[in-house]
């Protein structure tokens, strides 16, 4: 009997290319929302850090234009949090656009793999199917000789 041969190996193939895409993409999501939450942590440390020293400097005499370069770092900071938070807003997104479209190329593929599989079956169970009328056949032939040659 031929070999299996599975004529959509090649969507097979295509699927799991694709597969390994989205896989990657979602590497790259994740990769790319724990840098923007380690960007918005620093920022985070930073305007604790600047408002601990402006407390210090407060116990102190400060000069107004102390107090005011202060002032107007910690609310650039305040800003940089704020734009922080909507990076990582945008970066959530497109992680969840990503898993969206690996859980869809991962159904896809095994939709495919499944057919394959059940192909395969069916293609063993012809094998077994063949191979055993082969050796009926066999036996048949071996009790008509013996029963010839008695």
């Amino acid at each position: 009997m031929k070999k299996f041969r599975f004529r959509l190996e090649t969507l097979l193939k295509y699927r799991k290319m694709e597969e390994e895409q989205a896989q990657i993409k979602m590497a790259e999501a994740n990769t790319r929302l724990y840098k923007e939450q380690e960007l918005l942590s620093q920022f985070q440390n930073q305007l604790v850090l600047s408002l601990d020293l402006l407390s210090q400097e407060q116990s102190g005499s400060p000069t107004i234009e102390t107090l005011k370069t202060f002032n107007y770092y910690i609310d650039k900071i305040k800003s940089d949090i704020v734009s922080q938070r909507e990076q990582i807003a945008k970066a959530e997104v497109y992680r969840q656009e990503c898993l969206t479209a690996l859980e869809a190329a991962i159904k896809q593929r095994k939709l495919v793999d499944n057919l394959r599989e059940k192909r395969l079956e069916q293609y063993n169970a012809e094998v077994l199917l063949e191979e055993q009328k082969r050796l009926d056949e066999l036996g048949t032939q071996a009790f008509m000789r013996n029963k010839e040659s008695e």
